[in-house]
């Protein structure tokens, strides 16, 4: 009896969180031609911003620099910046969040405005 009482509920947890899955994934598509465009974003409006700024690392590497705005916890409404990195092992890009991302950040903001 402990078993079935316990598979039930497995079973209406897993629906539960299946249809709210469902719904958060769900996103108004129009076509448009040959091109789906999406009506509505979701998280996209705190894109990243590319700056004109540069990061040299210690072999002599540069990347351009990404604007990063932080949108939940403590740091909410602070900016940072990062490079995206290419991984030699796996080729695969990744960010990088430089060393005193923040402070790089406020000088950028300041000449931007």
């Amino acid at each position: 009896m402990k078993k079935f009482i316990v598979w039930v509920m497995c079973i209406i947890l897993a629906s539960v969180v299946g249809c709210n899955t469902a719904k958060a994934q769900s996103q108004d598509v129009k076509k448009e031609g040959k091109v789906f465009i999406a009506s509505s974003s979701r998280g996209t409006s705190n894109a990243d911003t590319p700056t004109e700024y540069n990061w040299r690392d210690t072999k002599g590497n540069e990347y351009p620099l990404y604007l990063h705005k932080y949108t939940k916890g403590e740091k909410e409404g602070k900016y940072t910046v990062y490079v995206i990195r290419k991984s030699a092992k796996t080729n695969k890009e990744y960010k990088y969040y430089v060393p005193n991302g923040e402070q790089i950040a406020e000088q950028i903001m300041k000449e931007m405005k």
